[in-house]
């Protein structure tokens, strides 16, 4: 272990501020030892997870970060670096999720295109070839098709439409296995209400909780990657290609509407059911009505103009899926979204994915929106521009019981709101704000006090890779965890503002984990209204924050900034700059503190653990919290001092030192190591 040197060693037993000095170790050890937890790996107990009825369904990054709090700004920043990479390639990113969902496929993009090659290259008309497939299932069981003669759609426009429509065959059947072990009665009506509107009644038969391990997670992937990557090549064709025929056909097919227009001009549609919809120039417009109890597939392609795309429906846009798969791609624009719930890349049981090219954008909706996942994957990448987000509850990537949503941002100045009002889930801690859950969150469902079916939640991930963006929330947001869940909020550069209530900027509650990393060397603002934030966790939970750099400002009010509720582990850290804090609750109980809801009970000898750190710049405390001053190093107080209890485990330092904890790769493989991407590219 290393050893405190001596100038800071005479301070702290005098009791005065060390003299600052510039310092090249780490300060974990001796935050550690002057916490008194000087071989603690920082892991609550697990006990209570390994034990748990969802045991079985906790995903494998959540454990990881479970049990090794300290390493978790190092797997974030990693994983944040590993998005960045695949944020061009729509179908990467897709595979990413499928990864942190725990499913190890390598699936290159020949393996999904290879068949349907073969099958179009050999077909007197590659269109019906195309179409056979669905004649051949019980919802298109005697449906001939009219086609357009080449003339209405010549080739080579007809060819690629045809490879999308063949992908979707393949999809379709990779649906049919995923779900194939569910019971009778299960429709997406009943999923919905259960799932999305928590309408579910104690001992329900079907309940989409015991669905879940039902799923094949594998065969829901490997259908999407596959699809995605047809769709990838249709976009790249449309974009490429100099000129394009005029063409407007349409076609109704047992599975949907076929819409192609390549016009250029500015469209009014109103689907519903939509299939495969392409339509190249124009400012367009597009309704959606509400979906079908057998709609399973979804693809929606838009090139060029400022379009607006509205939903009033839940599950309408083609970027949702229920029991299936959706995709939303428009390549260039100005563009606004609308929707109310389960809208902008929202999977339920399925696959979706939502991808705007680029502009400035509005993303409208109610909840369960702007990525979110149940029982499947949910991706929204949003390429520059200045973006904005509203919605009120469980939205902006947010991954729910087996699911994965990942929201990515490549530029801009962008807004991310998740409002108090309307009132649409009234929070148990402030009924008069709604529960955000997003902002990167995850969640599980608690079963204790209703009938005992608890499930572990989702991985949700906000990735904003530049620009000088606003979040704003209420409760359980911004890198927030529950029940078994992780959420995960990565912001790199700008000068960044964050705003919420309670269980916020990396916080978490009841067997979770929530983690906020700020990259980067920007003046940002934290403002809390109410407590545990900004790396705070309550009931055997990790909550992690680190902000790289910058003069930053803090105003919380309890039980915040490296605060450990509970039996739990809380870090903060701040690299440098000049900081203010500013702690509302007159007891302070923040800055380095490690509280217990009660004494008496066998939870008095598990760890508890609350780390604050800032490394660098003259820095503002407030006078009533007594203990934290510049270039010092304190524990955070004790009821129970004598007993030196690992549930009182607490400190803080202000110094001049190296951030601990590494939020890039160590290393950088040679381009011929290079490992491989999820999905095989």
């Amino acid at each position: 272990m290393h050893r405190i040197p001596a100038a800071l060693l005479i301070a702290l037993v005098l009791g005065l501020p060390a003299q600052a000095q510039p310092q090249d170790r780490p300060p974990l050890p001796e935050l550690l030892q002057r916490a008194g937890a000087g071989t603690s790996r920082g892991a609550p107990d697990l006990a209570g997870l390994d034990a748990s009825p969802a045991r079985a369904q906790q995903l494998p990054f959540f454990r990881a970060v479970m049990a090794a709090p300290l390493d978790a700004p190092y797997r974030a920043g990693v994983l944040g670096d590993d998005l960045r990479d695949a944020a061009g390639s729509p179908r990467d990113l897709i595979g990413w999720a499928g990864a942190l969902l725990g499913v190890r496929l390598q699936r290159p993009a020949a393996w999904g295109t290879a068949g349907v090659e073969a099958q179009l290259r050999t077909a007197q008309d590659p269109l019906a070839a195309s179409l056979a497939w669905m004649a051949s299932t019980q919802e298109g069981a005697g449906w001939v098709p009219v086609l357009p003669d080449q003339a209405q759609l010549p080739n080579p426009l007809r060819h690629e439409v045809a490879r999308v429509l063949a992908a979707m065959s393949r999809s379709h059947r990779f649906l049919q296995r995923a779900f194939e072990r569910f019971p009778p009665g299960v429709t997406p009506q009943l999923l919905r209400r259960q799932g999305l509107d928590d309408l579910l009644t104690q001992f329900e038969t079907p309940d989409f909780r015991q669905l879940l391990p039902l799923v094949e997670r594998e065969a829901i992937l490997a259908g999407m990657l596959d699809l995605v990557g047809a769709v990838e090549r249709l976009q790249g064709f449309v974009k490429n290609e100099a000129t394009l025929p005029p063409v407007a056909w349409s076609l109704q097919t047992p599975f949907g509407w076929i819409v192609v227009d390549t016009t250029g001009g500015n469209n009014r549609h109103q689907l519903k059911d939509p299939l495969l919809v392409l339509d190249v120039g124009g400012d367009d417009d597009y309704e959606f009505l509400a979906p079908g109890e057998t709609h399973r597939i979804s693809v929606l392609l838009d090139h060029r103009g400022n379009d607006r795309y509205a939903a009033t429906a839940p599950g309408a846009d083609p970027s949702s899926a229920t029991l299936g798969y959706g995709i939303l791609w428009d390549t260039e624009g100005d563009d606004r979204y609308e929707g109310t719930q389960q809208a902008q890349a929202s999977a339920l049981f399925g696959a979706a994915l939502l991808v705007d090219g680029g502009g400035s954008n509005r993303f409208v909706a109610s909840s369960r929106a702007q990525a979110h996942a149940i029982g499947g994957v949910a991706v929204l990448v949003s390429a520059g521009g200045d973006d904005e987000f509203t919605a009120q509850t469980y939205s902006q990537a947010t991954g729910g019981p087996g699911g994965v949503a990942l929201l990515v941002d490549t530029g801009g100045n962008d807004r991310y709101r998740l409002t108090a009002l309307p009132l649409v889930r009234p929070s148990p801690q402030l009924p008069d704000r709604n529960t955000s859950m997003g902002q990167g969150a995850g969640y599980g469902m608690r079963g204790d006090f209703f009938d005992g079916r608890s499930i572990a939640g989702g991985i949700g991930m906000l990735l904003d890779l530049a620009g000088n963006d606003h979040y704003e929330a209420q409760v359980f947001a911004q890198g927030a965890g529950y029940y078994e869940g992780l959420g995960i909020l990565l912001d790199d550069g700008g000068n960044d503002r964050f705003e919420a209530a309670w269980y916020v900027m990396g916080a978490s509650a009841h067997y979770a984990a929530g983690i906020l990393l700020k990259r980067g060397i920007g003046n940002d603002v934290y403002r809390s209204t109410h407590e545990i934030a900004l790396g705070a966790a309550n009931d055997l939970s990790v909550g992690v924050f680190v902000d790289e750099g910058g003069d930053d400002d803090y105003t919380v009010g309890f039980l915040s900034l490296g605060a450990a509720y509970a039996n739990s582990t809380g870090i903060f850290a701040d690299g440098a700059g000049n900081d203010r804090y500013a702690v509302g609750s007159p007891t302070c109980g923040s800055l380095g503190a490690a509280h217990q809801h009660a004494w008496g009970n066998s939870r008095e000898t598990l760890p508890n653990l609350g780390l604050f750190m800032d490394l660098g710049g003259a820095d503002s405390y407030p006078a009533h919290c007594a203990l934290a001053a510049n270039d010092k190093l304190w524990a955070g107080a004790r009821v129970w001092p004598r007993l030196h209890l690992r549930s009182e485990a607490a400190a803080g330092i202000d110094g001049e030192w190296a951030l601990p904890f590494p939020l890039r790769l160590l290393t950088r493989p040679a381009a011929a190591t290079a490992p491989s991407r999820p999905g095989g590219q």
